[in-house]
């Protein structure tokens, strides 16, 4: 399209309006980008390795999703919690890194879990029992150490 349009420095002329084939370099989208984290864990008795890992995971993302086990499953799993599933939810609730807490009953509930909370990354520690098969199509599935000792003990083994 042209337009007559003045311009101050080039005098009167036609302008042409160009559209460019694509976002110039400097774009920045008005709505950031999310990527939502997804965790679980049974969170009895928080302690500054718990915080260790929550801030760890909030840092890969935008929002810290955690499922804490419910009092029903750490019972089936023959780990009974010393604090109840409220307390413990209370806790993690306060913790400055986590964006929702929500109950963990059973592991069948993961999938759908995934789809709800919109979930980009499933993050576990390395020595939950999780099945994780066929859940890496739809989510990008990391299985980390949780301590610095599980940390070098995996770097040893790399290195052998």
């Amino acid at each position: 399209m042209k337009y007559d349009i003045p311009f101050p420095f080039m005098g009167r002329g036609r302008a042409t309006v160009v559209t460019p084939a694509a976002r110039p370099s400097s774009f920045t989208p008005s709505t950031p980008m999310t990527r939502t984290i997804l965790t679980y864990g049974e969170f009895d008795g928080f302690h500054t390795g718990h915080a260790d890992w929550l801030r760890q995971l909030a840092r890969m993302g935008s929002d810290l999703v955690v499922g804490c086990q419910s009092e029903q499953f750490c019972q089936r799993a023959g780990r009974p919690a010393h604090l109840g599933f409220a307390a413990r939810r209370a806790v993690l609730e306060r913790c400055r890194y986590v964006s929702r807490v929500i109950p963990l009953e059973t592991w069948d509930q993961v999938r759908s879990d995934i789809v709800n909370y919109n979930v980009s990354v499933l993050a576990l520690p390395a020595h939950l029992p999780l099945p994780v098969s066929g859940l890496d199509e739809i989510v990008q599935v990391l299985r980390l150490p949780v301590t610095a000792r599980e940390t070098v003990q995996r770097q040893r083994a790399q290195a052998s």
